[in-house]
């Protein structure tokens, strides 16, 4: 049993690290909580998921594809919604609150154009992507090679876009507007240059982290996007807000949690994550990592 909440875990954890990462980077810097974010990643599944079984485009190809549609649809949707709250916003506070609400319009808007679209086209309801589904032996357990190949993926961008964080002007930016907004404006930051860029990677990894998800979940639905969104929330609050490594910390102990929990009951995997949140905020509020 252990071995194969080991080997799950981590293909799920690798996914849900890089799902809270995009999430988180967005909150971070630009304190707009995206509980639309969900639906942005079913977004990328479907164009991946379609891409495949309309024209064979291999789904690493339109993962690209997907993930650079996302990356621009986020420089339209920056500035038509969330640039002029974002620069009348008083406080931090005010602007979470504000932002939350605009998301949530946000979410039943993308929901809706969505299921139009579902509704007219119902062949997108039935689309898997048959891709890798040999399997190969891991500590005894049985997994498919897609599984294996969205885990790589998913680790790959993680650390791709930790090295940018970490060792690249805009990623220097980033962190400085995340930390020290103020500061950061005194020393020649365009904020509102930097918090567009936050939106739109943010968009870009949803869309990644959905392409992956449609590799190892067939049919995904709006609930999957609720749930995945969900999931992303409590990483973020079991790592800390703003911490990179608080993310993929929070990702992977989510995926050993969720699998544990399969293990002897599958419907209650939710309901423990929901549990598990509420103790981290009332023993760590700031989480694991937060400062």
């Amino acid at each position: 049993m252990w071995e194969e909440v080991i080997v799950r875990g981590t293909v799920d954890g690798a996914l849900y690290a890089l799902i809270a990462v995009g999430l988180n980077l967005q909150y971070g810097v630009t304190k707009i909580l995206n509980v639309a974010y969900g639906q942005f990643l079913l977004i990328g599944s479907l164009i991946t998921a379609a891409l495949f079984n309309l024209f064979g485009v291999d789904p690493i190809i339109s993962l690209i594809v997907s993930a650079i549609g996302l990356f621009l649809l986020g420089f339209l949707i920056y500035p038509l919604v969330f640039r002029k709250i974002v620069l009348e916003s008083k406080s931090a506070e005010e602007l979470e609150v504000r932002s939350l609400l605009i998301c949530f319009g946000l979410l039943f808007t993308v929901s809706q154009v969505m299921s139009i679209i579902i509704l007219r086209n119902p062949r997108l309801l039935t689309l898997s992507i048959n891709f890798l589904k040999d399997t190969i032996t891991m500590l005894g357990v049985k997994i498919e090679l897609n599984r294996i190949v969205a885990t790589f993926i998913a680790l790959t961008i993680s650390m791709v876009l930790y090295v940018m964080l970490r060792y690249t002007r805009i990623g220097l930016a980033l962190r400085a507007a995340a930390q020290e907004p103020t500061g950061a404006k005194i020393v020649g930051v365009n904020i509102s240059s930097v918090h567009l860029a936050s939106f739109s990677l943010s968009l870009l990894l949803a869309s990644i982290a959905g392409s992956i998800a449609s590799m190892i979940n067939p049919y995904l639905t709006s609930a999957y996007a609720s749930q995945y969104t969900f999931i992303a929330l409590t990483i973020t609050v079991i790592g800390g807000a703003g911490s990179f490594v608080g993310s993929l910390v929070g990702g992977f102990l989510m995926g050993y949690i969720i699998q544990l929990v399969i293990k002897f009951e599958s419907l209650l995997a939710m309901p423990v994550v929901y549990i598990f949140l509420v103790a981290i905020l009332i023993i760590r509020p700031k989480g694991l990592f937060g400062r």
